[in-house]
């Protein structure tokens, strides 16, 4: 199901009204690729269409509960978003030293994934966290 369809789903099941700004700041959140957070939608989404800060995290969290959009919460970040249809199966490198967040796709997890069978629950996409400390900070680490 399509984005549009899925909020228009959402919004009549909840008995919401279908707001100018909540189709414009879907239509601007699809357009970007990958990861994004409510203050980058506040400086250049919210500040182009003067769009209230609390209708961006109104509408993020109706995006969110709707299924249209995947809330990452990385420690030392604030929460993180991103389109599910683009979250599909990928994997995050999250530094416990530095907080960096690195994406990436790994075919052979993201097969090993889909083949396994969750009793009574059907898997639509996968994000997985991995901790540890990157190449940077181990240095440091070292060389302290």
């Amino acid at each position: 199901m399509a984005n549009f369809e899925k909020l228009n789903a959402y919004i009549e099941k909840n008995g919401l009204r279908h707001t100018v700004e909540r189709k414009m700041m879907l239509e601007y959140i699809e357009r970007i690729d990958g990861h994004f957070t409510a203050s980058e939608l506040i400086r250049t989404f919210g500040q182009e269409k003067h769009v209230s800060n609390a209708s961006i995290y109104r509408n993020l969290n109706l995006f969110v509960d709707a299924g249209i959009v995947v809330e990452h919460a990385f420690p030392s970040h604030e929460a993180v978003y991103e389109m599910a249809t683009k979250a599909a199966t990928h994997f995050h490198r999250i530094c416990t030293m530095c907080g960096e967040v690195k994406e990436f796709r790994d075919a052979t997890a993201s097969s090993a994934l889909k083949r396994h069978r969750f009793r009574g629950f059907e898997m639509q996409a996968a994000s997985v966290y991995i901790y540890g400390v990157c190449k940077k900070c181990k240095l440091k680490k070292i060389t302290q």
